[in-house]
This record gives C-alpha cells, structure tokens and sequence, in this order.
C-alpha cells in the first residue's frame, strides 16, 4: 500500500511559467512561480518559467532520485505543448516526451523516450462512449512501442474532475476516487496545460483537472479502502498556497507570479 500511495503522490508532472510584461490596461494572470513538496519523507523542488502564459522551462531538484537535478524545457505547436524535453544537472537529454491530439485538441498519445537506455514507452489515449477514458501502455526502444503492457488505467469523470481511476496490471489491481475544493488550480491560467492534465493525472494524484484534490480513497481489492484527506490555505485570489495533511507527509507550499 505504501508504494501505491508513493505512486500517486509522487510529484513527477509539474508546469513552469514566467509572466510577461504588460502595460497598466492589461490584467496579469496569476502563474505558478515555484512548488515545493514532501512526499513521504521525499524533498522536492521546482521552479518555473515562462514566455507570455507559455511554459518555457521547469528546473527541478528531486531528493535521492538519479538524475533528480536538471530541467525540463517545453516546445508548443500554436497552443498545445508539442514536446518536453528533461535535461539533468550535467545538460544531457535524459528524456523526451511527444504529445499527439486529435483534431479536438485531445490528447489521444503520449510518447516518452530514453535515448540513453534506447528505452520509449507510449501511452495510447481512447475516448469510450460513456464519457470514460482508457490509457493503455506499449513499450519498446526509443524509436517504436509495440509491445503491449500489461498496465491499464480508466478514468471515470464528474462535473470535468477525474471521480475515478481504475487500475489494472498483472501484478496490481486498484481503484481510486477523488475529491476537489472549489478553488483555483495553480496551472489554470498556463497555455496547453489543461489538453496534458491528464497524463499528468496519472503521475501526480495532487492536482485535478480544473481544482485541487483534497481526498483521495484508495480500494485494494480485499484490503480495507486507505484514505488520505488534504487541508489547504488560500490566498486572497484563492489560489492554494499550501496544501498538507494533518500529519505531514504530504506538503505542497506553491508561490505565484502576480
């Protein structure tokens, strides 16, 4: 259960941006400046910058993870994040992620290479009838997945949230539902954010799709459910600026541009 509970926490998935300059007619929209984190006992950091409403670059410090120093640099194709691309402390190009949308601006495929280890994983995005979303996994080598994994994930949705995840491997079955405050999320107003929050979902259980999570169940099957509810403090344009549980293990403090 712990490393379940680590696997949805764990902040891998976070967005950058630097406001740009505008004259005294023009409202600023509030950006994300810098997330800090602990995830059970696990330090974290990150940092970012923008062009306009664009993510340009996230640098990052993650406590005892190889490679947990470096950067990420984001490319758009018009308005949709086209690629990510994560450097380490050294400037190598550890990873590459590449985004494809349908002609409606969903995200239908997800493709992370390591050209180091000649090692790409793809996530295939199907849109059900019911309103429901299942990824499926490929792996293979940095030019093409096509080994199918044995990792599913579904995602129910309520009122544009994510309600619930399914989870399924060879290995591990679980469910998981989720609950929301009615509060600004910090990466609202980022250009392309919203068309990605779902593959980021499935890194990071923290944020959801338009608020921030504030309960999450976990149901292994015939183990009892496992609850992790989270308190928040807002600021005046009620945007989180922490957001915890009661006994510590899970720490997220946000600052913004303004």
């Amino acid at each position: 259960m712990k490393k379940i509970l680590q696997y949805l926490f764990l902040s891998v998935v976070v967005f950058s941006f630097v406001s740009c300059s505008s004259d005294s007619d023009t409202v600023t929209p509030v950006l994300l400046r810098k997330l800090t984190s602990v995830n059970m006992g696990q330090n974290a950091a990150y940092t970012f910058s923008y062009k306009g409403t664009k993510l340009t670059k996230v640098a990052f410090e993650i406590e005892a993870v190889t490679d947990g120093t470096g950067y990420d640099l984001y490319t758009y194709n018009g308005n949709l994040i086209a690629e990510i691309k994560r450097f380490n402390a050294a400037r190598e190009n550890t990873a590459t992620t590449t985004f494809t949308y349908n002609n409606n601006d969903q995200l239908i495929q997800v493709v992370k290479v390591q050209p180091a280890n000649n090692y790409g994983f793809k996530s295939v995005f199907t849109y059900n009838v019911d309103g429901s979303v299942t990824v499926t996994g490929f792996s293979g080598n940095a030019t093409a997945q096509t080994n199918l994994s044995d990792i599913v994930e579904k995602f129910y949705f309520q009122n544009g949230e994510v309600s619930q995840k399914d989870f399924a491997s060879n290995s591990n079955t679980f469910s998981v539902t989720y609950n929301y405050d009615n509060a600004n999320h910090p990466t609202q107003n980022v250009t392309g954010i919203n068309a990605i929050k779902l593959y980021s979902f499935i890194a990071d259980g923290l944020f959801g799709m338009q608020h921030n999570m504030i309960q999450q169940i976990t149901t292994v099957s015939g183990e009892s459910p496992v609850e992790v509810n989270m308190e928040a403090d807002y600021d005046a344009n009620n945007y989180p600026r922490a957001i915890y549980t009661a006994d510590g293990q899970f720490q997220h403090q946000f600052t913004y541009f303004k």
